[in-house]
């Protein structure tokens, strides 16, 4: 299990709770960010990346960090090879508090994101199928179900 700092000592780059988040920078962030990316990697060992990737991602431009005192989201953006549509999508969430409703919170938040980016959608990923009726909920629909079988 990943070592976190509790999260009154992590002012940095944070809005204040129930604020919008803000674009935070992975190098000042890195001691709380980077033990909550890997609690993420932990519970989903499927996923191929590490900490570290999703560090240099932050870092090169290619993935956004946001930050709230409830927690963190990493962003990145995608291109339809063959549409040419973009999705903003919102590659990692992680939250101190779990049930937060985090999710409807800051949906609007992350809409205006990407209509004001340029993007025609806003993707979500997620391996735990408890976020389905809650995401489904909220008003996002299920686009494709990916089933992997080691060969």
């Amino acid at each position: 299990m990943a070592v976190l700092i509790d999260p009154i000592k992590q002012e940095e780059g944070m809005a204040a709770a129930g604020k919008d988040p803000v674009i935070s920078s992975m190098s000042t962030t890195f001691h709380w960010v980077l033990p909550a990316i890997g609690e993420i990697l932990e519970q989903q060992p499927q996923l191929t990346f590490t900490a570290g990737d999703v560090y240099a991602a932050c870092e090169s431009g290619g993935a956004t960090l946001w930050t709230t005192k409830e927690g963190l989201v990493i962003t990145t953006g995608e291109t339809d090879t063959f549409s040419g549509d973009r999705t903003l999508l919102i590659w990692l969430a992680w939250a101190w508090k779990r049930g937060m409703n985090l999710v409807a919170q800051h949906q609007d938040f992350f809409i205006k994101q990407a209509r004001d980016g340029g993007y025609k959608y806003l993707e979500t990923r997620s391996a735990v199928p408890e976020l389905k009726d809650h995401l489904v909920s909220e008003g996002w629909k299920i686009d494709t179900i990916v089933y992997t079988r080691e060969v």
